[in-house]
Parts: structure tokens; C-alpha cells; sequence
């Protein structure tokens, strides 16, 4: 594994971090944490969305990689459980959906070692821009009647949006 594979892993530790931080008070003392814990992960989902996947999918001929669509999916769910204020029992969806998905992207056969071994000698140019990736707009939380609180609800809601861009 090269260098943007240890970088965007490197990612994913620091956000865990911040998350872990946020958990027993993320309303309270917390909720720096968890703001720079959800500022980071927008960003990070960011950079792979708009970027890494999208020259995989260019070296690729205009083909995706099989995993792309479950990706696509979590970081949906991910940017719908961050808009409502956060509480314990969000962070704790939160938490599990990661644990899910960064294995998907870590490792040898993880998204971030085959974007890589893609770009061969251009990888060096993907880490340059996942550093200078800048931060994305965040919106207030919303709490009304359509904020997803729970994994499930968000994965659902996820899921019904592609399929209905796929029409």
C-alpha cells in the first residue's frame, strides 16, 4: 500500500478519533469534537466521491468498480445521520455504519490500494489533492420531521434516491 492508501487511513483514525471524543456528550462538551468530526468526514467522502472514484472510473474506460455502488450508498446514508443534532444514540448509528465501510476502503484490496494501484505513478498526484481537498459547506442541523436517526432509516432513504436516478 502506497502513500494515499496510508493517508486516507490516516483519515479515517483521526475522524474515528473525533467521533470517539464526541460520544459521551456530543450535544455538550463534545460537540467541538463532533464538529470537526463531521466537517472531516463531508470532506473526506468529498474527495472520494469527486475525485478518487471518478478517476478510477476514467482509467476504468467509464467503468465503475463493483464496490463503488455500496460506497455510494453509505456515504449517502453518512451525509443524511449528520444533519440532525447530534446524540448519543446518532453517533452510535454513526459508528456502525464505519465499521462497516472504512474495511471496504482500507486494506489491500480495499477502494483507496486499487484507486492506487490504477493510477500507478499518478498516485502521487491523487495524495496532492486529497491534502489540499478544502472543507465543504456545512448547514445547521436540521431536526424536523424528515431527519434520519437511525441507520436503517437513512439506508433506506439512500437506497430510494439512486434507484430513483437510475430511471
Amino acid at each position: 500500500m502506497g502513500a494515499l492508501t496510508d493517508y486516507l487511513t490516516q483519515d479515517h483514525q483521526q475522524l474515528d478519533a473525533w467521533l470517539a471524543e464526541a460520544l459521551p456528550d456530543p450535544a455538550g462538551a463534545g460537540y467541538a469534537a463532533y464538529s470537526r468530526f463531521r466537517e472531516g468526514l463531508l470532506r473526506h467522502i468529498a474527495f472520494e466521491e469527486k475525485v478518487l472514484m471518478l478517476d478510477a472510473k476514467e482509467r476504468r474506460g467509464g467503468e465503475h468498480l463493483e464496490l463503488f455502488p455500496i460506497l455510494r450508498l453509505e456515504h449517502s446514508a453518512l451525509a443524511l445521520l449528520v444533519i440532525p443534532t447530534p446524540t448519543v444514540a446518532l453517533l452510535g448509528e454513526i459508528r456502525t455504519l464505519l465499521e462497516r465501510h472504512n474495511p471496504r476502503e482500507e486494506g489491500p484490496d480495499g477502494l483507496y490500494a486499487v484507486c492506487e494501484r490504477l493510477a500507478e505513478a499518478e498516485a502521487e498526484r491523487l495524495l496532492e489533492r486529497a491534502r489540499s481537498m478544502p472543507p465543504v459547506p456545512v448547514a445547521k442541523h436540521y431536526d424536523g420531521p424528515r431527519a434520519h436517526r437511525t441507520l436503517e432509516s437513512a439506508l433506506a432513504f439512500a437506497a430510494l434516491g439512486r434507484s430513483k436516478q437510475q430511471r
